[in-house]
């Protein structure tokens, strides 16, 4: 056998090519899972106590030449990646004619190995906080993820306590998805990683300001999935996290939705007020007349409209059940470029942020994104989106929501965000077409996508505002398109100096 020394991420030589031969001819270790090694079938791997040989055999050159300029362009993102031991070397390998790949590390303890019993409390914390910093800093900068095990990270000699990354492989960005699913891993694990409920809690301290800066809604989407996973016996460890690494509203959610809404009577259906009081006063008149005592507020008190301050203390005062919309949560986090947001809807939102207090703006960010009952939901965008609040239900988009309730065994999702009044359905197995009638009957149907329209800014070409009336005792939901008087709206507008454009958009109704 030949070898290549390509070199290494820090450009320093820790072996040369008669100590690698020598290493290459020992007996492979044994691979099993949460073993001391660990890898995918192809793989060999050779270790003398100090140093690992990793050999894929699945991965085959024509050539020394093309080998050679594989492992220079490894070599190259590995050093951009800063995730693994600097010493980690990259090597070819002939045999017979046969071009190999292989990398040299020096022996690292991978995290699963380790007796979390006999490390410090405070070390435990640390050791995991720097697995989620590692993996959460490489998704930010790169939009890939790592492997999830605890198999694949390691102490690090190097710097101070650091980890290092021991797989090869990376990952498409899945939004979090294997992070959560790692976390409910260790929250079931928490007795062998020896973390008790002051452990979770100081996880989640620390584990919010790294989601904050991967994106402003990254807690959320970690939060909703964890909710949904079962931890058995250790519920109260996973709500301690919660309760720390989510926003008051958001982390109390599943609690408060046990006494909410009151059985037996019917719930106002209100979405996308858009700051305009007017319509959210005439809606609420009419809801009054019916004698609701209990609202659903599917997100977007703000944006686009004149009044916010006037919307939310009107939604306060009612204590209505209120989600986050995408420009409530553009206000609560001062104009975050990553929410899906027109270039007029920035425009209204950065007026906002403006004159809305601080408690106001904390008020918007602590609501939560998702409604779960045992068969129904409620969010302000879409379902299958992790936020919540970024996606749309349109005809593009509504089999695979319908998909993802059927799935789920979800009956019913109630949604704004697309201020259109109307319902996208599934019976025995055939989508509906989209129809908006007065009154839906949801008994019977495999799924449905419903919206009530929009208070504040329906797109239907007439000033009316939109609300619903659900009645959960027999599936059914009435709505309502109101008259009423857009003058002083027009006016707020006018006098705030918002765009002729968003004036002219709002007395046309789209």
């Amino acid at each position: 056998m030949d070898v290549l020394i390509m070199g290494s991420l820090s450009g320093r030589q820790i072996a040369d090519a008669a100590q690698i031969l020598s290493l290459a001819e020992l007996k492979p270790v044994r691979l099993t899972h949460q073993g001391a090694y660990t890898g995918k079938p192809g793989t060999r791997i050779h270790s003398d106590g100090r140093m690992v040989l990793k050999i894929n055999e699945n991965r085959r050159f024509p050539s020394a030449d093309v080998a050679e300029k594989w492992c220079d362009l490894q070599l190259q993102k590995e050093q951009d990646y800063a995730i693994y031991h600097p010493d980690r070397t990259w090597l070819v390998l002939t045999d017979n004619g046969q071009c190999l790949t292989a990398n040299l590390t020096p022996q690292l303890v991978p995290l699963h190995q380790l007796d979390f019993s006999e490390i410090g409390k405070e070390e435990r914390v640390r050791l995991l906080t720097c697995v989620l910093d590692c993996y959460l800093d490489f998704a930010r900068r790169f939009n890939l993820k790592l492997d999830d095990g605890l198999s694949n990270f390691a102490l690090c000699e190097t710097g101070e306590g650091g980890i290092c990354y021991l797989d090869d492989d990376i990952y498409p960005w899945d939004s979090f998805t294997s992070l959560s699913a790692m976390l409910g891993n260790w929250l079931r694990t928490s007795a062998s990683l020896s973390l008790d409920t002051d452990d979770w809690r100081q996880m989640g301290v620390l584990l919010k300001p790294l989601l904050r800066t991967h994106s402003s809604d990254a807690s959320d989407m970690v939060c909703e999935s964890l909710k949904d996973q079962i931890v058995g016996s250790h519920e109260a460890l996973k709500q301690s996290f919660l309760q720390a690494l989510c926003a008051r509203h958001a982390a109390a959610a599943v609690d408060d939705a046990e006494a909410w809404p009151v059985t037996g009577e019917a719930i106002g259906l209100i979405a996308d007020i858009h700051a305009n009081l007017p319509a959210l006063e005439a809606v609420l008149r009419v809801l009054d007349q019916r004698g609701i005592r209990q609202y659903l507020m599917l997100g977007d008190v703000v944006g686009y409209g004149p009044n916010p301050k006037a919307c939310i203390d009107l939604v306060r005062e009612r204590n209505m059940y209120c989600l986050r919309g995408n420009h409530d949560h553009y206000v609560a986090h001062q104009g975050d470029v990553r929410v899906a947001m027109g270039i007029m809807a920035r425009r209204t939102g950065d007026w906002t942020i403006g004159v809305l207090e601080e408690s106001d703006r904390q008020w918007l960010g602590e609501l939560p994104v998702r409604y779960r009952s045992h068969d129904w939901m409620a969010v302000h965008g879409a379902p299958v989106d992790k936020s919540f609040f970024n996606a749309y239900v349109y005809e593009m988009t509504s089999e695979r929501n319908l998909d993802f309730l059927v799935d789920s065994g979800i009956g019913l999702c109630l949604h704004g965000h697309s201020h259109i009044q109307g319902i996208y359905a599934r019976s025995d197995g055939r989508d509906m077409p989209f129809v908006s009638p007065k009154t839906v009957a949801l008994k019977g149907l495999d799924a449905a996508l419903l919206c009530p329209g929009s208070v504040g800014q329906p797109r239907g070409g007439k000033i009316i505002a939109q609300a619903g009336v659900f009645y959960p005792h027999n599936l059914t939901v009435e709505m309502l398109s109101l008259d009423y008087d857009i003058t002083p709206l027009i006016e707020d507008m006018q006098r705030f100096g918002f765009s002729q454009d968003l004036i002219t958009r709002t007395r046309e109704g789209r």
